[in-house]
């Protein structure tokens, strides 16, 4: 009745101790040995308590009476609806112990829990006069536990004097025509595994990112590698945004010492096991080192190589036992006492600390990763001033190499590098060319050497790639640039860069991890830019239909596969020119289409190169119209014939499905102007109106061609 009232809840699992056990050898023991034994309970808001406790007292006999097991009751709790995923069956275990005689001049000694997922365990020993709670600190601390004692106490000597009060007042449901108030929307889920118990350090992170709406999930305490190995678990569940793994080596020998066979297993399963995840999920990985008291040698030594193998892995972000206090000063980290009982290594102050670290990095992983890198040459890319000391001069080790690594990281990931410096282009290209330079001419996009404005410059660069410029971040280590660049173009973010020895721990802040490529068109994407330069060489010496005909365009259309899963929704949440309409907020756009009628991928590749999956056609047949219900395709496909083959597939396909007409309806967003402009030319309207709609037969789609429209 109690957790009835505290949760307000009606339906729960408490255990019961049932006594199953011989102990023949213990021949001068007294105790109590008991193995709990789950027991469905009920404590409706409206009933009265002494109907409660004629219930209870009744279920609790059938079950004692014949001694029952642990699965003897499963069946019934599972049909109850009393069993949670991924959480204990039990979390409060009653006892209550009576003796055959009364207790003078002993005391009642507790052998302890042991290892459990018990929240709560209460013994009550009347003829010792003793009501115990044994809690566990992740849940409750001891001030909590002594209050819920004392309600305990206060609820018994009230309910010995009157038993005929409900169990608690309902709560008034809202009147008629009053709405309920809306949850908030989901958040991020963080999914945290650790070496030591996490105590309050969940709380923490949510608090420090209550902005985001975060929530939070615990792997099994200190069962770190399995956590890690479990394709069910926390950590590769499809709803974690990202996952957080923190490890200390002293808690390796917390159960007992590990030898040096041992520990060599572990120095090499732990980063496969990461390593094996960031692959599987896809998703963003921290993995923090912890501080240890007097963490030394060997153990020292396992946490550094730790830290190494992971250091440079794509989607994985490394922080060492020093990043938790760089900008969150703590004076005390250590509390020996938490540690000794409970496994809780750390203060609340420290605690505090590392959330608000973990909550930076959160951030900075889950920022939109951007499409293009610009930055500039002369004390960014390299350490000096090329046109003064000249190309063999200037520095490329150190910082500036770091730098040049994690640019080369993000290309490989799928962004596009472009260097746009204020310099003569023989120069920057002499510096390129060097023997020890970590990038070359050909790991850019564009190369913009010249004197000109730079904001001027960044934007033809953007025409160029045909990308928008809010999807550009700009370095540069002139405050002045970036205040130009801010004024002049808002939509890039533009950062300054700072001197070469303040240069490593910037980097960690800004791209505390590289992401892997998501898809193959991500690690294609900088060589399709190169091609498209040799196509536009063509295209600029040829007429467009000349040009067409000579790109050897191939277009392979088949329905969408799990496979293709995780690329279309990369499509659908990335494209914003070539689309019907805005994706919905929720993400679910693809299964919607899927569960409506069919969903097909287009890829394709002409004589210059491969441009991977490009395009979705979700279609769904309503009597004899075929309705297109969208269609994102890539803005790299736009302009080279591509269209004109997908409206032909369109056609053949309303004919297989027995439709004489095809519709598409372009719904205006503040960038699908081409989408718009492709229906009003199809069908004819304004690609400026609010919605465009166009009704064709087959035959004019297999006729159309967007090059011969006025």
């Amino acid at each position: 009745m109690l957790l009835a009232r505290k949760r307000e809840r009606e339906r729960f699992v408490l255990a019961v101790p049932v006594d199953t056990r011989i102990h023949a050898d213990a021949f001068g023991a007294v105790g109590f040995f008991g193995v709990p034994v789950p027991f469905p309970a009920r404590a409706e808001a409206d009933e009265r308590i002494a109907d409660v406790l004629l219930r209870t007292d009744g279920r609790l006999r059938q079950i004692l009476s014949k001694g029952a097991m642990f699965s003897d009751v499963l069946a019934t709790l599972a049909r109850q609806g009393l069993h949670r995923a991924n959480a204990p069956l039990v979390e409060v275990y009653f006892n209550y112990v009576r003796f055959s005689g009364e207790l003078k001049h002993l005391e009642v000694l507790p052998a302890g829990v042991g290892h459990t997922d018990l929240d709560l365990m209460i013994t009550m020993t009347p003829d010792a006069g003793t009501v115990r709670l044994d809690h566990n600190l992740d849940i409750l601390d001891a001030d909590t536990a002594a209050r819920l004692g004392e309600e305990f106490l206060t609820l018994l000597a009230g309910t010995t004097e009157d038993a005929t009060g409900p169990v608690r007042e309902r709560r008034p449901e809202p009147a008629a025509g009053v709405p309920r108030p809306a949850p908030a929307a989901g958040g991020p889920r963080l999914a945290l595994a650790a070496t030591f118990a996490l105590g309050h350090l969940p709380l923490m992170c949510e608090a420090a990112l209550e902005d985001e709406r975060a929530s939070t999930a615990e792997a099994p305490y200190h069962h770190v590698l399995a956590a890690l190995q479990d394709p069910s678990g926390v950590l590769a569940d499809p709803a974690t945004a990202v996952g957080v793994v923190l490890l200390r080596a002293a808690d390796l020998e917390r159960f007992g010492p590990v030898d040096d066979t041992l520990l060599t297993e572990l120095r090499d399963a732990y980063p496969a096991a990461l390593k094996s995840l960031a692959e599987r999920t896809r998703r963003p990985l921290v993995v923090g080192i912890l501080p240890g008291a007097g963490t030394t040698g060997r153990l020292l030594d396992w946490e550094r190589g730790i830290a190494a193998d992971l250091a440079g892995v794509p989607g994985i972000a490394v922080l060492g036992p020093d990043e938790w206090t760089r900008h969150h000063a703590v004076g005390q980290r250590f509390d020996e006492r938490t540690e000794r009982l409970a496994h809780l290594p750390f203060t609340p102050d420290f605690q505090a600390a590392v959330a608000l670290r973990l909550a930076e990095v959160v951030r900075a992983v889950r920022r939109p990763a951007p499409k293009v890198i610009a930055v500039d040459g002369d004390e960014t890319l390299w350490g000096g001033v090329a046109g003064e000391i000249g190309p063999d001069a200037v520095d490329l080790t150190g910082p500036r190499a770091l730098l040049a690594r994690r640019l080369l990281g993000w290309r490989a990931a799928g962004a596009l590098l472009a260097l746009v410096s204020n310099n003569d282009e023989a120069t920057v290209r002499a510096v390129l060319d060097r023997p020890d330079s970590p990038l070359r001419a050909e790991h850019f996009s564009v190369i913009s050497a010249a004197w000109g404005p730079k904001p001027a410059r960044l934007d033809e660069a953007a025409r160029g790639l045909g990308l928008g410029l809010d999807s550009f971040l700009f370095l540069d280590d002139n405050p002045a640039e970036i205040a130009k660049m801010r004024a002049a173009l808002p939509q890039v973010l533009s950062v300054t860069c700072p001197p070469a020895g303040e240069l490593a721990p910037f980097l960690d802040r800004l791209w505390p991890l590289v992401p892997a490529a998501a898809t193959a068109e991500d690690a294609l994407r900088a060589r399709f830019y190169e091609a498209e330069r040799a196509r536009d060489a063509v295209r600029a010496g040829a007429g467009f239909e000349d040009f067409l005909a000579g790109l050897g365009l191939e277009v392979d259309i088949r329905e969408l596969t799990e496979a293709d899963v995780e690329r279309g929704e990369q499509l659908v949440r990335r494209t914003n020119q070539f689309t019907l309409r805005a994706r919905s907020a929720d993400g679910g756009d693809l299964t919607r289409w899927r569960e409506r009628g069919e969903v097909w991928t287009a890829a394709a590749r002409d004589r210059f190169g491969d441009y991977g999956q490009i395009a979705l056609l979700a279609i769904a047949a309503d009597g004899d119209r075929l309705d297109v219900l969208a269609w994102p395709m890539s803005c790299r496909a736009l302009g080279r014939g591509v269209e004109e083959r997908l409206l032909a597939w369109l056609a053949d396909r309303a004919g297989e499905l027995g439709c004489t007409k095809v519709r598409l309806t372009a719904e205006r967003t503040p960038r699908n102007a081409p989408a718009r402009r492709l229906l009003a030319a199809l069908g004819g309207g304004d690609p400026d109106d609010a919605t465009v709609d166009v009704v064709v037969t087959p035959e004019h789609l297999r006729a159309f061609r967007s090059w011969d429209q006025s």
